[in-house]
């Protein structure tokens, strides 16, 4: 492969440069994510500010479990990203093989960039600046930081050279290359996929007609064979695709999203124009701006801005081609690469757009109906962004050979001007793959330890084994561990072997133990800003409470904390050996009006207590208890009362019975 003919001898050739882009970028990439590399195994690369929502590690963790486990759904499989990932799991463990597949995409996205702009600019300089410009687009930092299979941007620049290539001088090597690429860059990630099939008939019909390398002859002849090649790939995608998921094909609208999706998810044209959102100088402005527009829950689909410096050298050689430029490869390129720019950029913005009386339909309508399980159309930015570095790389090339000094200046200020807007290296492109400091203090302790984590299950809490390695840690879950503010919660856990809990400041509980002292049975260990650990220190009882079924979720006012049943509910009592004359001391409530209520142990009914309005401790013999568990049960006679119809506060609830605090007396136990 070459560049254009009659170029500076003294310019390197394609593999150097290439490889000086992929050097400069992979150094440029280690000082933006140096917090990671230095540790990878407990930091993901990208801001949190990127995102609206509480949740960043969401989506990263999904595919970090997938690594680990090797277990992909149905047909989301995307073997070009997934199986690397897989390999590197095994080798270096889940997370750091998600940096690693993460970073390497921005020398690989430089190097392929370049390698293609050296093709169609025919100029060093313009390759470099492409492929610098490509690697580091907003786009792909802002996915990076979520959406490793987005993130794979190295494909695509080999995929158009692949195809421009073929259309120049077909042949069987160049149609083996173009379909390789084809299935690279749609198995890596389905919307590049998408994105390749879309815009590949513009790419295609706009290079043949142009034909900026001034392949002239069998103009026609090199189109159809090229369009042929291009077709048996989308008939070899289609075919695998009915082989792997054929439900895809046959019932596409299983998999769709809602329409309404792609409005959220869709660019708006003046995206393009915005600074990213973690920029270390206009960030603050740009996350007003969104939030002013109501977008902040598609937040980081709308980071497509390629920056008013690259649009001003895009310009360059467009501007020289209208005036009749043609010695140029790069002012020859021009066009196609603003047809092919266009063409993406109207694929990217939401399916319509109402001015007046008049509805505008656009691409991604279109597209909806053929493939309704893509929303994020959005991502159609990264062609634009590929298409405006090759152009912005043609215009520095072109300031840089012109015949005055202004040139060579602007293309120097211009340039400058574009590593300001981009600002790679801001040092708060990371973030800790533990959700707070209390976890992170707990990863520096010395193992095994057992932790319960107060926060019900989650996709980031539940695969906190994959960065807490050593240690196991529980989440809330009914109906043993569903309630962090039970009392004697130290009790249980300490019969249960637990050694620590963590509780979050923005919780229930940790509110409230903000302004009270730890629980009984439990001592305060290290205070963080965004958490607590909290150190089991009860002794290992002989009789607890485990479980509480039949009751709503916990209420608080002021000091007092319970929990309401229906009708009856049930108290599940762990023995850890036997037990003579055990006694449990609970707190009652009645709803509403006075009540009686019977208790049964295992079924076997033992008493009968008047339970009024009032909270009131009620002292209730349980016998002897063999060890493992009984099940006290409490009934009330007569029907629940519905909390709205006496306190006409919207409640739908039935109640009937509050159960409070409680203790558990163990006069003797049995050698």
């Amino acid at each position: 492969m070459s560049g254009e003919p009659g170029a500076n001898a003294r310019e390197p050739s394609v593999a150097r440069g290439a490889g000086l882009a992929l050097g400069v970028a992979l150094a440029a990439t280690l000082v933006m994510a140096a917090p990671v590399v230095f540790a990878p195994r407990g930091r993901l690369f990208g801001s949190s500010q990127t995102f609206a929502r509480q949740d960043p590690n969401r989506d990263p963790f999904i595919v970090m479990e997938q690594f680990q486990t090797g277990q992909v759904p149905g047909p989301y499989l995307q073997p070009l990203t997934d199986l690397p990932g897989r390999a590197l799991a095994r080798l270096v463990g889940p997370v750091a093989a998600y940096n690693v597949l993460v970073l390497a995409t921005f020398p690989l996205s430089a190097a392929a960039a370049y390698l293609l702009a050296r093709y169609v600019l025919g100029s060093h300089l313009g390759a470099m600046v492409a492929g610098l410009a490509y690697a580091f687009l907003p786009f792909h930092v802002a996915h990076a930081t979520n959406h490793p299979h987005v993130a794979q941007t190295q494909w695509l620049p080999l995929y158009f050279l692949a195809l421009w290539r073929c259309l120049d001088r077909p042949d069987l090597r160049r149609a083996s290359l173009l379909l390789a690429s084809a299935a690279a860059v749609a198995l890596s990630n389905f919307y590049g996929g998408l994105i390749a099939a879309v815009l590949s008939p513009v790419a295609l019909v706009a290079y043949g007609v142009v034909s900026p390398r001034r392949q002239a002859e069998g103009q026609w002849r090199r189109l159809a064979l090229t369009g042929l090649t291009l077709a048996a790939a989308a008939v070899a995608g289609l075919l695998l695709v009915h082989h792997v998921a054929a439900a895809v094909l046959l019932h596409p609208g299983a998999f769709a999203f809602p329409r309404s999706d792609l409005f959220l998810h869709s660019a708006r044209w003046w995206s393009y124009l915005v600074p990213a959102v973690d920029h270390p100088l206009a960030g603050s402005r740009v996350r007003e701006f969104w939030a002013d527009r109501g977008l902040g829950e598609a937040l980081l689909e709308q980071q497509v801005g390629v920056g008013w410096s690259l649009l001003v050298l895009g310009a360059v050689p467009l501007w020289l081609w209208l005036r009749g430029e043609r010695t140029s490869l790069a002012c020859r390129s021009a066009p196609v690469l603003a047809s092919v720019a266009v063409a993406a950029l109207l694929c990217s913005l939401s399916p319509e757009r109402r001015i007046g009386s008049f509805t505008f339909v656009r691409p991604s309508a279109l597209l909806y109906e053929v493939a309704p399980m893509f929303r994020a159309y959005a991502r159609f930015g990264v062609a634009v962004g590929l298409m405006t570095a090759l152009l912005a790389g043609g215009g520095a090339a072109c300031l840089w050979r012109s015949a005055s000094s202004a040139g060579r200046r602007a293309a120097v200020l211009l340039l400058g001007l574009a590593v300001l807007e981009y600002a790679p290296f801001p040092p708060w492109r990371w973030r800790d793959v533990l959700p707070t400091r209390a976890h992170r203090w707990l990863a520096g302790q010395a193992g095994p330890l057992r932790v319960l984590d107060c926060v019900p299950p989650s996709r980031v809490s539940d695969s906190l084994a994959l960065s807490l390695p050593g240690h196991e840690v529980s989440l809330l879950g009914a109906p043993t561990l569903d309630d962090c503010g039970e009392p004697r919660l130290g009790d249980k856990l300490s019969a249960m072997g637990y050694t620590h809990v963590v509780v979050r400041r923005d919780s229930t509980i940790g509110r409230r133990l903000a302004k009270k002292p730890a629980p009984e049975g439990l001592a305060r260990g290290p205070e963080f800003e965004d958490g607590w650990i909290l150190e089991v220190k009860a002794e290992r009882p002989s009789v607890y409470v485990s479980a509480l079924l039949g009751f709503y979720p916990r209420e608080y006012e002021g000091q007092a904390t319970w929990r309401w049943m229906e009708q009856t509910g049930a108290l599940r009592v762990a023995a850890t050996r036997e037990s003579v004359g055990t006694l449990l001391e609970l707190e009652l409530k009645a709803f509403a009006r006075d009540r009686q209520v019977e208790w049964f142990l295992d079924g076997r009914r033992l008493g009968e207590v008047e339970v009024t309005g009032e909270w009131r401790r009620f002292e209730l013999p349980l016998g002897t208890l063999a060890p493992g568990e009984a099940t006290l049960t409490l009934a009330c006679r007569g029907p629940a009362i519905v909390a709205n119809d006496v306190l006409h506060n919207d409640d739908p609830r039935a109640l009937c019975l509050a159960v409070g605090s409680w203790r558990v007396e163990e006069p003797a136990l049995v050698p």
